[in-house]
Order: structure tokens, then C-alpha cells, then sequence
């Protein structure tokens, strides 16, 4: 059985709902000035990126309750713990960050309230300030207190449940005796009932170690250390300070976009962004129409880029791309790229990767820059990897196309999904969907990068064998077109050494500028078709659901083991 991380069981969640309503309501924003004095007395704002906490930001989840946990590489390197409660940000500094053992108890000094803003910020905050150094949001998620949250506090032992990207399960925050100077706390991974750890412990090594990057950017405190003239900041449009303290784009590109979609949204957001983006990028050509059928300039990409670069980036970072480049626009002279050439922007990566007796480099990205030069050099779709550049031999994708015959509905593409989906959490793996900005679907697993590329392609290729063994009339697992008539091509090549799959929310070179949408399991029962999801509709969409529809993506622990590829094998018999 794979390790996996799983949600705070549901036995705590109703007990715990009420709770976090009663914590939810704020009290009124005089009160929660009051709590922040510290932070403000602390912090010049002419000079720090950090948010005053005087925007009093409104919240659009309510009923539940925010938490986020920052890396700092201050004067020492450390971890914010911060939950809300009572209209600010409760913050504790771990020097050691948080952990999944529950024998691992992690010392938490109780630091100053925070305002809310801060659990977007992300930047460098300027040497000689207050807490100087680099800032990323290592994760962020909401929580759920067990019972009274201000009587925990009050009594020294709190007592909840997390929900975020890399954290999940029940914690406690314990205060101790310490040396008089501070207000000290633990804070360690709880058990479950039978005395077993919750959600998995730390035995492939330290979470922090294995998991260095920001889930907003996918960018490590180095990296933002290396970017001091490019603070990112969501939930804040930069106003009249945007050249000292540039917003981070795709906030930015949000807060410009109306609630309703169309093109009226993406005109407001090419007018806005280009002159703001925190970007080293030179742009050229921006009035270049790139999809003719819709007016799309290079100026839209470069705005649907902003708009989805703090999603994309992390599912796309440092693994080897091929692009499919358009210098002309849709429907002219393009070509396909894999290895690195003359003229590319020094932002992409230089990535070694041997292939028939001889090394190729490939082109990486890891930051919203190598998009934005990505749109630059005109390329209109972005393939990728299933792995990383830092270990190239070990995937961490599972990857199955469904690639349908043309005669075939939507409903028959839809239904095949659902049941890969099925017969992957028969092996108890789980499983997300994107629409691929054709006429098929993807359905991606994560996987922990323990398994080489053969291992990998076989097990996809027996998912899709198996498949064909209990539909042949549905299914077929050979690219042969004769064979494939009236059926889905269940493509497991996609997981060989040296595929591609085209990258979550990458735009396509075809009719209509559409996507590549990752999309709830929820919405593509509910209907949901390739044509929903354009470059057009995009930024509304973004801008309106807060929850990310691959929630939980980076948090999944999991992988293939031999007792999952004897259940694929074929029966005797059969």
C-alpha cells in the first residue's frame, strides 16, 4: 500500500464546525487594530513589501478558518505558524519547522499577531527591517479548532485540524513552562485512536527537506532571495507604490478581472498587466495577433500567463519542456522544440538529459519569468516531463490520455475517466482530471519518486490493458488508427522515458485558444466540456473559485507498488 496523507477524520469535523464559526466572527476592526500594534510598531511600511493590515481584507470563504505557514530565511531560518482567529493572523516562530511524527514535538514561540494580508505575502522583506530576509508560503489551508479555540489557548493546550497543501490531519500547539523569557508552545502531529500516526509519519526523511519549494510560486526562499527587485504580494494591486513594491502578477491580474467571463475581462487585464509585471523579461511585439479567429494579441497571453502562473508554476516547475512554437500565430509555419537553441532567454533552465549515447539539453522553467519568456518567443503550447531535473530517472507522474475516436461523444471520454479513476482507487491511488484543449482527458496521479521509467510504463500499460480486456468495444491500448475506430486509444505511452503531456493550463494551438484545464472530479460529472475552458474564460474563472480545483495535489503521498501490478496481471482463464 502506498503512503498516503489523508483529511482530518470526519469524526472531529462536525464537533469542530460549530467552532469555527464561533471563531470566525470577527470582531470589529478596532479590535483587531488593537491586536496588531505590536506588528505595526515593529515594521517602517515606507520600506517593508509587508502589509500594513490596514486594508481590512475581506474574506470570501465563510465558515471556515484560514492558516499558513511561511518560510523565513531571516538572521536564522525558521517556520511562521499563523492561524486565524478573531480577524488577525495568531503567529508562533518553529525554528525546525513543522513535522509528521508524533513523537517529533517542535518548539513554537508565540510571536506577535498578524494581519491577514500577510498570509499571501511572499517577498523579501529589506535588510536592517524587522525580520529581514526572504519569505515564501510553504503552506497554507484552513483549519478547524476541537472545541473552544480561545479556551484551548487559554488553558495552554490547542487542539486541531489542518487542511492544507502539505499539511493535513490533527496537531496540537502546547504550551511549557520555557525559560521565563518567552511564550513558549509544542507543536507536534497528533495520533489516531488506535495509537497509530495520523496521516503518515515522517519516515522518507524531514517534510521540510523534501518538500523546499512555495505552493503559491513553486519558488524556494533562495530563489526569492536571488529576485530582491521582484516582491510578489497577492490581494494587493499595488496602487500608487507599484514600482517600489510591484504586485504579484497573477493577484493582480485577479483583481483586475470582473466577476462575469468574456473578452471584455481579458481586455481589462492586457491593459493592466503588461506594465506591472515583476518580470526581467524585454516584451517585443505585443500587438501580434497570435489567434486570429478571437483578436488574441501576445499581450492576452502574456495576461492569461499572469493570470494562471500561480498554479501553473508549480505543477510545470524544473521539469524538461518541449514547446510547440507559433512565432507567426495560429494556423501559420510552427514548429516543434525540444532542445536548447541560440536566443532563448537566459530565465529557462539549461537541463542535461542523455538520449541514444549522447546528452541533450533540455529547456526548464521554475518561476513566473520563464513563462512570461515562454510567450515571448511565441510558443502557444507547453509540454512536459514526468519528472523533475533533479532526478530525471525517477517520474512523478502517472499519466493516462484518453485520446477518443472522432465519432465518439463526450459522454463516452467522460465515462472512461471516471473509470480510470475507479480502478486507481481500487489500488488505492489517488487521482486527478484535466481537460487536455482537445477532445480528451487526462487522469493524473502523483506519485512519490520511487519508481523508474520502465516500472512506470509497464504499470500504465497493464492499466490499459486491463481496460481493454473488460471492454474491448469501449477500448483500445495500440496508437494503430485502424484499430482504433468507434474507440478510446488508451494512451499509456505518455509514461515512457522522454514523453510529454501537454502542461496543466497551457494553452493549445487550435481553434477557439483553448486549455488545458485541471478540473474538479465534481464538475466533470456535472457536465463540464474542453469548450468551457479557453484563454478567454479563464481569468473569471480563476478569479471567482478560490479553491483550487487540484486541492491537495502537492500533499499526496503515494506509490506503485508490486501488489498493485500483480492486480492489473490477467487472470487465468481469461
Amino acid at each position: 500500500m502506498p503512503s498516503r496523507t489523508r483529511s482530518p477524520s470526519s469524526s472531529s469535523s462536525s464537533s469542530s464546525s460549530s467552532s469555527s464559526r464561533s471563531a470566525r466572527s470577527s470582531p470589529p476592526s478596532g479590535a483587531a487594530g488593537q491586536k496588531l500594534r505590536t506588528y505595526r510598531a515593529r515594521r517602517d511600511f515606507g520600506r517593508t513589501p509587508e502589509p500594513s493590515g490596514d486594508g481590512g481584507r475581506a474574506r470570501a470563504d465563510e465558515g471556515e478558518l484560514a492558516f499558513v505557514v511561511q518560510k523565513h530565511a531571516a538572521r536564522r531560518l525558521h517556520y511562521d505558524f499563523r492561524l486565524e482567529l478573531d480577524g488577525v493572523l495568531l503567529s508562533w516562530a518553529v525554528p525546525r519547522g513543522p513535522s509528521l511524527d508524533p513523537g517529533d514535538k517542535r518548539l513554537a514561540v508565540r510571536v506577535e499577531d498578524h494581519p491577514l494580508d500577510y498570509g499571501d505575502f511572499e517577498g523579501v522583506i529589506p535588510e536592517g527591517e524587522y525580520g529581514g530576509g526572504s519569505v515564501i508560503v510553504w503552506d497554507r489551508g484552513h483549519w478547524r479548532p476541537e472545541g473552544d479555540a480561545h479556551d484551548g489557548l487559554g488553558r495552554g493546550r490547542l487542539s486541531f485540524a489542518l487542511e492544507g497543501e502539505k499539511l493535513r490531519g490533527r496537531f496540537h500547539l502546547v504550551r511549557t513552562r520555557g525559560d521565563g523569557k518567552s511564550d513558549s508552545w509544542l507543536l507536534f502531529k497528533g495520533k489516531e485512536a488506535g495509537g497509530g500516526e495520523d496521516g503518515g509519519g515522517d519516515a522518507d526523511g524531514a517534510l521540510t527537506e523534501r518538500e523546499p519549494r512555495s505552493v503559491l510560486t513553486g519558488r524556494t526562499v533562495e530563489e526569492v532571495a536571488e529576485a530582491r527587485d521582484r516582491v510578489w504580494h497577492s490581494n494587493r494591486d499595488g496602487g500608487g507604490a507599484s514600482e517600489k513594491r510591484p504586485p504579484r502578477t497573477p493577484t493582480a491580474a485577479a483583481a483586475a478581472t470582473p466577476a462575469s467571463a468574456g473578452k471584455a475581462d481579458l481586455s481589462a487585464l492586457i491593459r493592466a498587466i503588461p506594465k506591472k509585471l515583476p518580470s526581467s523579461i524585454q516584451l517585443t511585439n505585443l500587438d501580434k495577433v497570435l489567434y486570429p479567429e478571437q483578436g488574441l494579441t501576445k499581450a492576452a497571453i502574456v495576461a492569461y500567463q499572469a493570470v494562471v502562473a500561480e498554479r501553473m508554476v508549480p505543477l510545470v516547475a524544473d521539469r524538461p519542456l518541449m514547446l510547440l512554437r507559433c512565432p507567426d500565430g495560429r494556423g501559420k509555419a510552427c514548429f516543434v522544440q525540444k532542445h536548447v537553441s541560440r536566443g532563448l532567454p537566459d530565465v529557462l533552465h539549461q537541463v542535461p538529459i542523455e538520449e541514444g549515447g549522447e546528452s541533450h539539453l533540455y529547456m526548464a522553467l521554475d518561476s513566473f519569468d520563464g513563462l512570461v519568456a515562454l510567450a515571448q518567443i511565441g510558443a502557444l503550447e507547453i509540454h512536459m516531463w514526468g519528472a523533475r531535473r533533479d532526478n530525471i530517472e525517477r517520474p512523478d507522474l502517472l499519466v493516462m490520455d484518453l485520446d477518443p475516436d472522432e465519432s465518439l461523444p463526450w459522454q463516452a471520454v467522460r465515462d472512461a475517466a471516471l473509470d480510470v479513476r475507479r480502478r486507481l482507487a481500487d489500488l488505492s491511488l489517488d487521482s486527478f482530471v484535466k481537460t487536455t484543449g482537445g477532445k480528451g482527458l487526462h487522469v493524473v496521479a502523483p506519485l512519490a519518486r520511487r519508481t523508474g521509467w520502465d516500472e512506470l510504463k509497464d504499470f500504465a500499460h497493464a492499466l490499459a490493458l486491463a481496460m481493454v480486456r473488460d471492454r474491448p468495444d469501449r477500448f483500445v491500448a495500440t496508437a494503430t488508427k485502424s484499430k482504433r475506430a468507434g474507440k478510446i486509444f488508451v494512451d499509456y505511452l505518455r509514461n515512457a522515458r522522454g514523453a510529454t503531456a501537454i502542461a496543466p493550463y497551457s494553452t493549445r494551438a487550435r481553434p477557439g485558444a483553448p486549455v488545458s484545464a485541471p478540473i474538479t472530479w465534481d464538475e466533470l460529472e456535472a457536465g463540464a466540456a474542453p469548450s468551457d475552458f479557453t484563454v478567454l474564460t479563464m481569468p473569471a474563472r480563476l478569479g471567482s473559485r478560490r479553491r483550487d480545483p487540484w486541492h491537495g495535489f502537492a500533499a499526496v503521498r503515494q506509490s506503485i507498488t508490486a501488489s498493485m501490478r500483480s492486480a492489473l496481471a490477467p487472470r487465468r482463464g481469461r
